[in-house]
């Protein structure tokens, strides 16, 4: 056992590095990532490179293990794990209101592609089997025809800002219905197959297969209107947890139980594992399970894609009737069935031609959902290695075609229906403040008063900061943009929203006037520099010659900080000097910036400019600038950064005081009679001052 342990533990090294490559360099050429690692799958497979002999391991890394599945049981087992963690998440994914309001064309949609694909395929490889019309394979290869990729085109259309259009609504409903009915009938093709291995299958009656097809359907639709009618109760129970990490573990040891149950009543694991997703898609865990669940997803899931890779041997394309009928069955079943069978119903419910053809081109692409399915068919011993192959061609045939194809219907300006669109009943709540530096303080206020009152935030989109609020039927989308926040809702919570912002705005109010009571800043400000920091400055990085004076002319404080913004100008103009004056001022007016000794440091994040820009001035006279120790100022840096991007303003504070901290370097910079003198004494002062 102890064996069997290392090879596994060395095994899913390599593949999780393999798919990690493998994936990277699929995107790169505009593929799906699962190709990719298909692909390595394949190539480190027993049939390839997993069987060759290194050291110490005579019999490969991946050897060839007897039976239908050429891979350790382990790793197999680890493989079935990543397939009902795919299922859950998919599940938690589905948006059922949004298929609840295109249910009846979306199901029209797929049902119709459903029926042409399935047709499709199971014709085509009933001939190919030479007329074996009861045949299991054939049936399975139809019905590999069936489930949509929702991930890839969701992807397309999210791109294209298509994802809340007709067709956009329509394609994610109908791929619900195509993944939903493919998944139901594994268990009927599956029941099927048992029977017909059975003896006397000649006298195959299709009262077995209605028997087995009500029995999957009962237990899927009891399932999941039970979970559905008891999601409230789950969730409240998995709250009581608290620690969200140990909400989502729980929440999959339920799926884990349902798909227990539903494989050992006859159906497929993952149908359990969906259900149990589709069951808590509609509660205020929904985000949470699915942020929680994420490094569970990004750890197995490439397992799973790998292994499925490893279950292909390409000696099975050795022959040149196997490929032929491979790429028939690619392009009749899985691209001009699955096109044809969902646009010709999408032409009948009001789409034109054109929003037809993207409704068509959306529901082509296959994924993980059909590997699911295959990996089923093979470990159940109902796909051959040839036909196993064959559906990884046809999911590879399917989504490199469809894609750019359905970008170009996209970006056609026609409208794709024939009646207007419904409108969507969610609104828009903007507040604008007029500083990012308020507009980040307050999401952050809002963002805590949320969770305080029990909302389940999930921060969906970092680059853009939108986050996804839920509790209960409460679903929100907060965005913080530049200088304010905007909120979509259902028009019903913007009264929740404006007490929200107003609440949110008077803590604010009252944390700021209990710093103003709070003495500590002052004492801070005397004693921010300690004898040797480790703070490593470049001074020619950020102090241009040009920003540097020796004798500055104002004698007034607002005087200096204006004179010092000429200076700084002119090196290079400001973006916009107006902001960075009033910004600084204000910053000013809260507490003044100069310290002791004779150094003062206007400064502040501002709107004013894109880049950290610094300026220096000398004027050995003194000019009173309200410091701490009530004597006049001699030295001052002026520091302006931008206030909607990352920039080391708090460093080049730490990195002036720390130069300025001795008696000798002040005394030295103000003795100094060139701009180059000044930049030579502050870069020999800090590094006499670092550790």
């Amino acid at each position: 056992m102890t064996h069997r342990m290392t090879y596994l533990v060395v095994e899913l090294a390599l593949i999780l590095f393999a798919a990690h490559g493998a994936g990277h360099l699929a995107r790169r050429y505009n593929l799906p990532g699962v190709m990719g690692e298909i692909g390595a799958g394949v190539l480190l497979g027993p049939y390839l490179l997993g069987s060759l002999p290194l050291p110490l391991l005579p019999r490969g890394l991946f050897p060839l293990h007897p039976g239908e599945i050429p891979v350790s049981p382990e790793l197999y087992g680890l493989a079935t794990i990543a397939s009902i963690i795919l299922l859950f998440l998919s599940g938690l994914e589905t948006d059922i209101k949004m298929f609840l309001r295109f249910a009846l064309k979306g199901s029209l949609v797929g049902l119709g592609g459903m029926m042409i694909a399935f047709g499709a395929g199971y014709a085509l490889t009933a001939i190919w089997l030479g007329g074996a019309w009861l045949s299991p394979q054939a049936l399975f290869l139809g019905l590999l025809c069936v489930p949509t990729s929702v991930g890839i085109t969701a992807r397309v259309l999210s791109e294209h800002r298509k994802l809340d259009s007709p067709e956009g609504v329509t394609i994610l409903a109908a791929a619900v219905i195509d993944d939903v009915l493919g998944i139901i009938l594994v268990a009927v093709i599956v029941g099927l197959a048992g029977v017909l291995a059975a003896p006397g299958a000649e006298a195959f009656q299709w009262k077995t297969v209605s028997t087995i097809a009500l029995q999957a359907f009962g237990m899927w639709i009891g399932f999941t209107l039970a979970g559905l009618l008891m999601a409230r109760q789950i969730s409240r129970i998995l709250k009581l947890v608290k620690a969200p990490s140990q909400i989502a573990v729980l929440a999959f040891g339920l799926a884990l139980l349902l798909a227990g149950i539903f494989e050992a009543a006859g159906l497929a694991m993952i149908i359990g594992a969906y259900v149990m997703g589709l069951s808590l898609s509609n509660t205020d865990i929904n985000y949470l399970l699915q942020e929680q669940m994420e490094p569970l997803q990004r750890f197995f899931v490439p397992i799973f894609f790998v292994v499925m890779g490893m279950l292909v041997d390409l000696r099975a394309f050795s022959s040149p009737q196997v490929i032929g009928f491979g790429l028939v069955y690619a392009l009749a079943g899985g691209v001009a069935g699955k096109l044809l069978g969902s646009a010709l119903p999408a032409r009948l419910l009001g789409f034109t031609n054109l929003g037809s053809l993207r409704i068509g081109l959306g529901m082509v692409p296959r994924g993980e959902v059909v590997l699911i399915i295959a990996g089923i068919g093979i470990g159940s011993g109902i796909l051959s290695q040839e036909l196993f192959g064959v559906a990884v061609l046809m999911t590879l045939v399917s989504t490199i075609a469809a894609p750019p194809l359905l970008e170009k219907a996209l970006k056609h300006p026609a409208r794709g229906t024939t009646f207007e669109a419904p409108r969507d009943d969610s609104v828009i709540t903007r507040f604008d403040f007029g500083s990012n530096r308020i507009s980040t303080m307050l999401t952050s206020e809002v963002l805590t008063a949320l969770g305080n009152e029990g909302f389940f935030i999930h921060l969906g989109n970092h680059r853009e900061q939108m986050y996804q609020i839920r509790k209960d039927s409460v679903f929100i989308v907060l965005q913080a943009v530049s200088r304010g926040i905007h909120f979509t809702s259902q028009k019903k919570d913007v009264t929740f929203i404006n007490n929200l912002v107003y609440e949110s705005i008077v803590n604010l109010q009252y944390t700021v006037t209990r710093l103003k009571n709070f003495s500590a800043p002052p004492e801070l400000q005397a004693n921010r520099v300690e004898e040797i920091s480790r703070m490593t400055f470049d001074w020619n990085r950020y102090l241009a010659i040009p920003a540097i004076s020796l004798s500055l002319t104002a004698t007034t404080k607002d005087g200096i900080i204006r004179e010092l913004l000429d200076i700084m100008e002119r090196e290079h103009p400001l973006d916009d000097r107006r902001i960075a004056e009033k910004d600084v001022f204000s910053r000013e007016s809260v507490m003044s910036t100069g310290m002791q000794e004779g150094v003062a440091i206007p400064h502040a994040r501002t709107g004013g400019t894109s880049r950290l820009r610094l300026a220096l001035g000398l004027a050995p006279e003194g000019v009173d600038f309200q410091a701490l120790d009530g004597k006049p100022s001699t030295i001052f840096f002026l520091l302006v950064s931008p206030d909607h991007e990352a920039s080391p303003h708090l460093q080049v504070l730490a990195a002036i005081s720390g130069a300025l901290h001795k008696a000798e370097a002040r005394e030295k910079l103000l003795a100094s009679r060139s701009a180059g003198e000044v930049i030579q004494t502050l870069t020999e002062s800090s590094r006499k001052g670092r550790a």
